[in-house]
């Protein structure tokens, strides 16, 4: 017998699972998508260094600080993925085990949309856009469970809230 989750990600999945390249195209937007906020904060970083924008310690420093917040949380609650618990099969490629809950991935474009925004709001915008969009890849891949990418998204809130606005 199916279980809830197992039905839910069955009936979330399948359109996906109809189209052949769609799981190709699903890992490449997760990671793609990734990189490019990525990239974003590097050259927002660089054009602040370069400038000589004294702001630029703390963009640095607080999704630094939380990235390490969020790993450590990870690490001590090794809670484990959807295909680990369930029989399904991840659109997204992905072999390991525990760690699911936070999503480190939604966590980091998190963060950073929140320091992008802190700088540009513009720039936050579009960020969040993306990051949002990585959530969603993580559940419809099946490497997280909604959980997962809504307590990344929480955390990367108060940690940006507490290193942006009340530090």
């Amino acid at each position: 017998m199916d279980s809830m989750y197992e039905r839910f990600y069955r009936d979330i999945s399948s359109a996906l699972r109809r189209v052949p390249r769609a799981g190709r195209v699903l890992n490449l937007l997760d990671k793609g998508l990734v990189c490019i906020i990525a990239g974003g904060y590097a050259f927002e970083l660089c054009r602040m260094l370069l400038g000589g924008d004294g702001r630029w310690i703390r963009f640095a420093l607080v999704p630094a600080a939380g990235l390490a917040i969020c790993t450590a949380i990870r690490a001590a609650l090794n809670a484990p993925r959807p295909y680990e618990l369930f029989d399904v099969e991840p659109l997204i490629e992905k072999k390991t085990s525990g760690r699911s809950l936070p999503s480190r991935h939604v966590f980091s474009a998190a963060v950073i949309a929140c320091a992008l925004a802190w700088i540009d709001p513009a720039w936050g915008a579009v960020a969040c856009a993306a990051t949002v969009a990585v959530a969603a890849a993580r559940v419809l891949g099946g490497v997280h469970f909604i959980r997962d990418v809504v307590a990344a998204g929480a955390l990367a809130l108060v940690v940006s809230a507490v290193g942006f606005c009340l530090i």
